[in-house]
């Protein structure tokens, strides 16, 4: 390369980093499109230097009354004539916080500062002209302002609007002292306002305050872009920005003054409501039922102008000559037509401890009406159910033995083996028969007596016998210490089922240890079970368990109950027919 070339390729080189390197810039210039605005629009701020700067404005100081929107950079080069003019060019969108007349600030660019400028902020609502009407405006409002604590207050935002909007946002309402549920999908229609059509973008939320006192939902601010009026006519800025511009505007606040509860109200609940209804199914549907058979009952509560979690949780004791067992409440919330509809679903069974006739009593559930405010009461009926002796029961065995020694004491006669244990051996049948014949025959009487006695004298000295032995299975054969640990092991793991409330465990267990107490035969079931035992309480206790396996949700059983009623099966009585069922339940579980 000779000498003029490389002479050129410098000058070339030099001029072209001169117009990449920040060069000093002519003082700062900045101008608003607009120098009058109404609250909630946008304004722009353009501010302009010669050279190029890479640097960005400092908007800091424009924080007090403005927010931010948007800031965009730009630069162009301009050749006139061989003469290079290069300029850089920020734009700010700024929406002002509040009305008035407000100064732009000084903003810095690399120590050189721009003029200060005035903004008029006109306030949204005092134009009454209609031909002056805003294009965009929001509409807020309540059904009430004095709800009762935790009653529904319908809260309404509405977006009136003549210009199209886009990426429109709006608040929703909310505090922290109140509970908040938007009401359906929002709805679309037009409306006019001063003498002008608006299409109307109209949003429903159901309030619940949970404080008395004042209670103030914020304004609700919403935030779009419109399209953008001004007479700008600018090449170059047309080719960075498009034809809209962003707009927030702010609603009106709203102030509750929340009453509290009042003293009228005599319910342990507080449930302010529309409406509150009782619904209720049986099943069996009969009044008539057997012994051990439960009854299941579901309770539902209805109510308007409430959420589902806000009906109370129902406290049930047990009636007389049943036990209660509740199942775990199902709560759900369903959106009607301007309101909300709470429901809970309850279900509760019912298994009877004796026979005979016995009234469930009337339901009642106190509540307040907020539409007439003053307190109502739903009621279900009470109900009466005949328990009927379940089919094949005989009379318990002891208690005929003491009804015929107590007899025998209040005629004066002696009666059999005194001071001899309650045997739980003795059937019905030989029981009725001494007490028939004693009572009935007295030529037998001393003939029953005596083989009575023998037979009371024979059994007692086999079962003196048989406490001396050590327990022996069918082939002969002694059980085993390791036998009697396993037995100890299963009471362990069924107790400690029981105390963390895993039914599944328990009836392993529980069968587990029944085998060991019961090597030759042991129980398929726990019915099976029920029927050895032969205690009302026991049976009602293991329904209940054998009832809780078949669900879907069965954390809500409490085996504390049944470990109590079960901690040894030597203190139950075996039934008349020495442990054999003659309905096994199939072994699901084991």
């Amino acid at each position: 390369m000779n000498r003029k070339h490389l002479i050129l390729v410098i000058t070339v080189l030099l001029c072209y980093l001169s117009m990449l390197a920040p060069s000093a810039f002519a003082a700062l210039t900045a101008q608003l499109d607009r120098d009058r605005i109404s609250e909630g629009e946008t304004v722009r701020l353009t501010i302009e230097a010669g050279g190029r700067v890479s640097a960005m404005p400092d908007t800091r100081p424009l924080n007090q009354d403005f927010d931010v929107t948007g800031t965009m950079s730009g630069s162009r080069v301009n050749i006139v004539n061989g003469k290079m003019d290069t300029r850089t060019t920020w734009t700010i969108s700024l929406i002002p916080k509040h009305s008035g007349t407000l100064i732009i600030p000084p903003l810095n660019i690399n120590g050189e500062y721009t003029p200060e400028l005035t903004l008029q902020v006109a306030d949204a609502s005092a134009s009454t002209d209609p031909d002056a009407a805003a294009p965009v405006f929001l509409e807020t409002e309540v059904d009430k302002t004095d709800p009762y604590v935790q009653g529904m207050v319908r809260y309404t935002q509405r977006v009136f609007f003549a210009v199209n909007l886009a990426q429109g946002t709006l608040s929703e309402p909310e505090h922290e002292n109140a509970l908040v549920h938007k009401l359906g999908e929002d709805r679309e229609y037009l409306a006019q306002r001063n003498g002008r059509s608006y299409n109307v973008i109209e949003r429903e939320f159901a309030v619940f305050p949970q404080n008395s006192g004042k209670l103030v939902l914020p304004a609700p601010v919403l935030n779009a872009q419109i399209p953008d009026n001004t007479s700008r006519h600018d090449p170059f800025f047309d080719r960075f920005f498009s034809d809209t511009r962003p707009v927030r505007l702010r609603g009106e606040a709203i102030t509750l003054d929340v009453r509290p509860r009042p003293s009228q109200s005599k319910s342990i609940y507080w449930l302010p409501a529309e409406a509150v209804e009782l619904h209720e199914t049986w099943q069996p549907e009969d009044n008539q039922i057997n012994f051990g058979d439960p009854v299941t009952r579901t309770l539902t509560i209805k109510a308007l102008g409430v959420t589902g979690e806000q009906l109370p949780d129902l406290k049930l004791t047990d009636p007389e000559g049943f036990k209660l067992y509740p199942d775990r409440a199902q709560s759900s919330t369903q959106n009607l037509q301007n309101t909300l509809q709470g429901e809970k679903t309850l279900r509760l069974a019912y298994i009877p401890t004796q026979p005979g006739k016995h009234t469930l009593p009337a339901f009642t559930l106190r509540w307040w009406d907020t539409v007439t405010d003053s307190e109502q009461v739903a009621t279900l009926p009470e109900r009466t159910l005949e328990v009927l002796p379940a089919a094949g029961q005989q009379q318990n065995p002891a208690a005929a033995f003491e009804d015929f020694t107590a007899e025998s004491d209040e005629t004066g006669r002696q009666h059999i083996a005194p001071g001899l244990p309650k045997n739980p051996l003795l059937t019905d049948r030989t029981a009725n028969t001494i007490t028939t014949s004693a009572l009935n025959h007295s030529g037998w009487f001393w003939a029953s007596l005596l083989f009575a006695t023998l037979w009371l004298i024979t059994l007692r000295l086999w079962w003196n016998n048989k406490r001396h032995r050590v327990f022996q299975v069918s082939d002969g054969k002694k059980i085993s210490s390791q036998e009697s640990e396993n037995s100890r092991k299963a009471r362990k793991h069924f107790l400690t089922a029981c105390k963390d409330n895993n039914p599944q465990q328990a009836r392993h267990f529980l069968l587990k240890w029944a085998a060991c107490h019961w090597p030759d035969s042991p129980p398929k079931g726990l019915e099976e079970l029920s029927s050895r035992l032969n205690d009302p309480a026991t049976s009602a206790a293991l329904t209940q368990l054998d009832r809780v396996l078949y669900q879907d949700d069965q954390e809500n059983w409490d085996g504390r109950e049944l470990a109590k009623l079960v901690s040894e099966f030597s203190k139950h009585k075996l039934g008349a027919e020495g442990g054999k069922s003659k309905k096994p339940l199939p072994d699901l579980y084991a």
